[in-house]
């Protein structure tokens, strides 16, 4: 469809609208001027430097669109502006309070102000998204810095992320659903050889809470296949081992990438062993390490809970109790955390620490000797960063996975750092499923 190109443009121009502001809409609106009638054109075009200079925010499908015409000439501005000056503002409300509270910026960011009081410890549930998380090494988010109720996105935001709020899942199940329904093979049919695909040995571990991207890209990296993506004239590709998994067109990146990835999740689905993990850690007993434990009871880690759905489990797919393995070959003993502080007193001084570094070594070594596949070490929020950031060390010398979680009351979560080869053989032996893990066998393989 053609439009009437035959109005002049520069009468839509503000008298009280800057040089830089009414250069990035005339830019806008004479690239699509043959595209678009002349008052949707101009709606746009307000709307695309609302969004890209003032952070303004719209219904995601107008800012997707937005941000679709806009790439080329967004990019450019933003190039025109790297070497300029950089102001940030602050409005008068948040200056009054910052004044009320003790806070002080530079620059429009917080860099002091009073100590924030210890809350109350809140518990996350296993399986929670961790998107916002970061490790103890990394800088603590300022609670000040970010709110709620933040109501504003650039458009740079929305060319990353193609307009989505984040990259979880819509329903936690929704992966479990989905291997269920493909009627996978009965676990008693695998073999080792299952483990070989087109794109090299390969296992799709699958977690919940992040997307199917994400996924690949992780699974691609503990299986040690290298991943990478090509996007030349419209068409996005995906390369798993030298090999091309998908490939797609679409009126922009965002869009071809998104059908990549529908393609490559549904084509590796159907043709690689898939571990789904149903939580993202499991603690003992369904409680964590606190501070209490630590500073004096003896509680035994290891150690079944009458009540836990982990012992139920267990006992239906026939465990009595002793070690654990198809020879029962694993530690009888359960693992003690012996953490022996003396107190909290002087918190943060050599001889704590101390303590706390032998007290967690010899956990942390007892927990690697053991059988246990689907219980992690999950230490509660009471811990300081501090002693956290010692936690993160020695979990790294003594070969395990460690991160926290969190904003206001971080906690660390200690886990094994499994091979995923290893890991399909340890969940078929115990029948396919365990309380963490869950193996499923597409139909393609009872050919091998």
């Amino acid at each position: 469809m053609s439009f009437d190109v035959n109005w002049d443009i520069d009468k839509y121009r503000e008298e009280h609208e800057s040089d830089d502001h009414w250069e990035l809409r005339r830019r806008f609106m004479e690239r699509w001027k043959s595209d678009y009638s002349e008052e949707r054109l101009v709606c746009l075009a307000r709307v695309f430097a609302n969004m890209e200079l003032l952070g303004c925010r719209y219904p995601v499908e107008v800012m997707q669109e937005v941000a679709r015409l806009a790439h080329d000439v967004a990019q450019a501005y933003r190039s025109s502006r790297k070497d300029k000056l950089k102001r940030t503002f602050v409005s008068a409300s948040d200056a009054a309070e910052d004044r009320a509270k003790g806070v002080k910026r530079e620059g429009g960011v917080i860099v002091d102000g009073p100590t924030k009081k210890s809350a109350k410890i809140q518990f996350v549930r296993p399986g929670q998204s961790d998107d916002t998380n970061m490790s103890d090494n990394e800088e603590p988010v300022n609670d000040n810095d970010t709110s709620d109720n933040d109501n504003t996105k650039s458009l740079k935001d929305v060319e990353e992320n193609n307009g989505r709020e984040d990259v979880k899942t819509s329903d936690p199940n929704e992966y479990m659903k989905e291997m269920q329904n493909m009627n996978c093979l009965d676990v008693r049919c695998f073999n080792d050889r299952m483990f070989q695909t087109y794109f090299g040995r390969m296992v799709l571990l699958i977690r919940p809470w992040t997307n199917k991207l994400s996924n690949i890209q992780s699974s691609c990296q503990v299986c040690h296949i290298p991943l990478t993506n090509t996007y030349e004239n419209g068409c996005f590709s995906l390369m798993l081992g030298g090999k091309l998994l998908a490939s797609a067109q679409g009126a922009s990146k965002a869009e071809a990438k998104s059908i990549v990835e529908t393609l490559a999740w549904n084509r590796l689905k159907e043709s690689v062993i898939c571990v789904v993990v149903k939580e993202q850690w499991i603690a003992h007993g369904d409680a964590r390490i606190s501070v209490s434990d630590v500073t004096g009871r003896q509680e035994e880690f290891g150690t079944p809970v009458e009540n836990s759905v982990a012992l139920k489990m267990m006992k239906l797919m026939g465990w009595k109790g002793g070690g654990l393995g198809a020879e029962a070959q694993g530690i009888a003993e359960p693992i003690k955390p012996n953490l022996q502080m003396v107190n909290r007193a002087g918190l943060g001084s050599n001889a704590d620490i101390r303590h706390l570094r032998r007290a967690a070594q010899a956990l942390m070594q007892r927990y690697v000797a053991s059988s246990s596949l689907d219980v992690d070490l999950v230490f509660s929020s009471e811990f300081s960063k501090e002693e956290r950031s010692q936690l993160h060390q020695l979990a790294q010398r003594a070969g395990l996975a460690s991160r926290s979680y969190g904003d206001k009351d971080r906690f660390l979560v200690v886990k094994k750092k499994l091979d995923p080869f290893s890991l399909v053989r340890a969940v078929v032996e115990q029948g396919g499923s365990t309380p963490k893990y869950e193996v499923f066998i597409p139909p393609a393989l009872g050919r091998r």
